[in-house]
């Protein structure tokens, strides 16, 4: 029973954390919920919720485990056992704040080397030629087109918060699939009615690029999103604060796993100290 709890816990981290990169599944109606509510979400805040909701019953089954085994043993013994379960869940909380540290790492080099520059000549696009020629990512200019639908939304991450505008941008009357997506200048509602067309839409273009919500957003309006899709975000600032925010909050869980940590290992060197003294 004790290793199916811990099994258990292990595996709701992983689900929760994954419906969290994919924007999927519980997390995502989460998500929605807050968005329909506040206008925004607090990514971290729902991992923690819901996987903190899954690893109750789990938690609550060790807990007894525990105590019943604690009742059963001699003083030493029940020392030994803290000891021991304490490096255990130092170990834990050592390997999750490596496994944090990875994703830091990935974030950065993924802002740092993998999104495109603003550097280089902008490639002028025609709405009416997607589909029909090769788009490159970095500066573009958008022309001949239209915005459509517009989603609002933000996201939370408790060191900053960031208000995002998508809408598609399309030849008029073209109801194909949307092949580009543009950020809009809104950080709030009272700027988002100020939008409106232009003859011209510049910025930094790159394949894919949409948040999950945004994604989640324009297919419950019934926005079609090609595969693969483009988006012009304005500027190199916009295009990567969400993931430098996700990094700074990701390096902020690992500090405190590693604070946590400390404080088993000081918790540890006083039990063994009192079972010396105890033998003694």
């Amino acid at each position: 029973m004790k290793l199916a709890a811990q099994a258990w816990l292990g595996l709701a981290g992983i689900y929760f954390l994954w419906e969290a990169m994919n924007y999927r599944g519980f997390f995502g109606r989460l998500a929605e919920l807050q968005i329909h509510y506040f206008g925004a979400y607090a990514p971290l805040l729902t991992f923690l919720f819901l996987f903190g909701l899954a690893a109750l019953p789990a938690w609550l089954v060790l807990r007894f485990l525990r105590r019943r085994e604690q009742e059963e043993q001699s003083l030493d013994e029940a020392l030994i056992l803290q000891i021991k379960r304490g490096k255990r869940l130092r170990t834990i909380l050592y390997s999750f704040a490596a496994a944090t540290a990875v994703v830091v790492v990935g974030f950065v080099v993924f802002v740092l080397f993998l999104l495109p520059s603003p550097q280089g000549n902008a490639q002028t696009i025609a709405a009416s030629d997607l589909g029909t020629i090769a788009v490159k990512e970095g500066p573009a200019r958008l022309v001949g087109g239209e915005i459509g639908t517009i989603v609002f939304f933000g996201q939370d991450w408790f060191i900053g918060d960031d208000r995002m505008a998508f809408a598609p941008y399309r030849a008029a009357g073209d109801g194909r699939l949307a092949r580009v997506f543009v950020q809009l200048e809104a950080k709030n509602r009272t700027q988002l009615a100020t939008i409106t067309q232009r003859p011209a839409w510049s910025g930094i273009l790159v394949q894919g690029g949409l948040p999950g919500t945004a994604r989640v957003l324009f297919n419950s309006l019934g926005v079609g999103i090609n595969d693969p899709y483009y988006t012009l975000y304005r500027d190199e600032y916009s295009l990567k604060i969400r993931y430098w925010l996700q990094a700074i909050q990701w390096t902020i869980l690992a500090a405190f796993l590693i604070i946590f940590g400390r404080m088993q290992t000081r918790r540890i060197k006083k039990l063994e100290e009192e079972r010396t003294a105890l033998v003694a």
